[in-house]
């Protein structure tokens, strides 16, 4: 058995450097709907109930070869965990992005059955590590009862259980603990920062994808990395789940758009405020609090509303500490939060203060419309039109020279996992517009006799071409 480890740990603004969590998909080596019955009130759900419903995920895995994207690797195999939900009226699989990534083919068993069913993948979140399965047999839904979704967040110290299928055996498993905090935390999948609940009971491979629930038989998240214990410090009992708020924010994008579209995001770069010489520099009265802006992305939707050293008071409505911290019933977090809550293109309203000539500052309103984050370097080799479970990489092939997109999976391959120590590291805090594609690589010369003197520019970065990718040869 291997376990799937995050490959990178990025560094987010404000933050220190935290430890590098791993993904809990259990490797081995090596669309019609079901129409929902009529609306009836349901009986609470027994642990037995709970039970029944977690689902037991087999997945073969063709890893693309991102040197040469022609060619696949060996096909691997795994197995992760899954829950049904009902979702406009039909019956839907829930589990983890990772666990169904470069999926050749998808089976699903249910607990104390003996009978696999094939499973189509719908859509993959890669930045929340979430994906919906949909599985076109009545004979597998018959008795088959969906789970609830808890509408809020659970509370510090609420009891709860783990159930799903991990490595060291074959039967389900049950693991219980406690609720240890909520926070914003670098998913493993892509290294976006949401916000995710620490629990103590054990994660281990193969409990991806599994549900979380409470006393109540409730989800309240889904089973996805822990914190990798092999450093110096050695963390133990850490482990991490997707709250019920960032599904339900992944649900409702794939019934709005019939796809993943993302998380909000303004593209800007802030300094925490809690020295009083620095506040009383940028004009900042003694009741007023916030952050100061240090960079707005160029290609940003901030750039233009937000300039550097503008003051960013509050989010709407929500008060911005010195420390970069709104106030929630729950606890204090990170402003970025509640730009996470909106969809791309939504309106967030932004409150800042701004530098006026004669050392004056008045109050200013922006109106920010905000887009999916998106890397100069990014993380999801598919490009921004693959489709759900997408493994096919994207390259040229143009008179005997390949180009390739710039990626991270691109960069892991071609300089190992410590790739992010490359000079080439300095372009993956940059964003780049919707419109426009990210960097190229001339990543190799496909030997002739007329090629051969081309041989000694091989993997170097082009910072723009016009519609490389518009009619890919593969």
């Amino acid at each position: 058995m291997t376990v799937a480890k995050q490959s990178r740990s990025r560094k987010q603004p404000g933050h220190g450097e935290s430890k590098r969590p791993r993904k809990c998909r259990a490797d081995v080596e090596d669309e019609s709907e079901v129409k929902a019955s009529p609306v009836k009130r349901r009986r609470r759900m027994t642990v037995n109930d709970v039970h029944n419903s977690v689902l037991k995920v087999f997945v073969w895995h063709v890893q693309p070869n991102y040197k040469q994207p022609w060619c696949s690797d060996s096909q691997t195999s795994s197995t992760s965990s899954a829950w049904p939900i009902r979702l406009d009226g039909a019956l839907r699989v829930v589990t983890n992005a990772h666990s169904v990534e470069h999926a050749a083919l998808v089976q699903v068993k249910r607990h104390r059955h003996e009978q696999k069913f094939v499973a189509k993948v719908l859509c993959i979140g890669t930045d929340c590590d979430l994906a919906l399965l949909d599985v076109p047999y009545d004979e597998f839904w018959k008795g088959l009862e969906p789970l609830d979704i808890l509408p809020g967040l659970p509370k510090l110290q609420d009891s709860v259980s783990v159930v799903g299928y991990p490595t060291g055996g074959e039967s389900l498993s049950v693991t219980q603990g406690v609720v240890s905090r909520i926070d914003l935390v670098e998913y493993a999948q892509t290294g976006v920062t949401l916000l995710a609940v620490q629990i103590d009971a054990a994660i281990n491979s193969g409990n991806s994808g599994g549900p979380v629930v409470d006393q109540k038989g409730k989800c309240v998240g889904v089973a996805f990395q822990n914190l990798d214990g092999s450093d110096e410090d050695g963390a133990e009992n850490i482990g991490y789940i997707i709250p019920t708020e960032i599904v339900r924010h992944f649900l409702e994008d794939y019934q709005r758009n019939g796809q993943f579209t993302g998380f909000g995001s303004a593209g800007i770069q802030t300094q925490a405020l809690e020295s009083p010489v620095l506040r009383q520099a940028l004009g900042m009265a003694k009741t007023q609090s916030g952050v100061r802006v240090k960079a707005v992305e160029p290609a940003s939707p901030a750039h233009g509303l937000l300039l550097p050293d503008d003051v960013l008071l509050s989010v709407d409505g929500f008060k911005v500490g010195n420390d970069g911290e709104v106030a929630m019933p729950w606890g204090r977090i990170a402003f970025n939060y509640l730009l996470n809550q909106h969809f791309p293109g939504e309106t967030c309203d932004l409150q800042v203060l701004r530098a006026e000539g004669g050392g004056a500052s008045k109050r200013v309103s922006v109106k920010v419309q905000l887009e999916r984050n998106r890397d100069l370097v990014s993380a999801d080799a598919g490009g921004p039109d693959a489709g759900a479970g997408s493994a096919v990489p994207r390259y040229v092939i143009a008179g005997g020279l390949v180009f390739v997109p710039l990626t991270i999976p691109f960069m892991e391959a071609a300089f190992g996992e410590a790739s992010e120590a490359h000079a080439v590291l300095c372009l993956a805090s940059g964003t780049r517009a919707v419109c426009r594609p990210g960097g190229l690589v001339f990543q190799r010369v496909l030997y002739s006799s007329l090629l051969k003197p081309l041989l000694i520019f091989t993997d170097l970065y082009i910072s723009h071409a016009e519609n490389m990718f518009q009619f890919p040869i593969s």
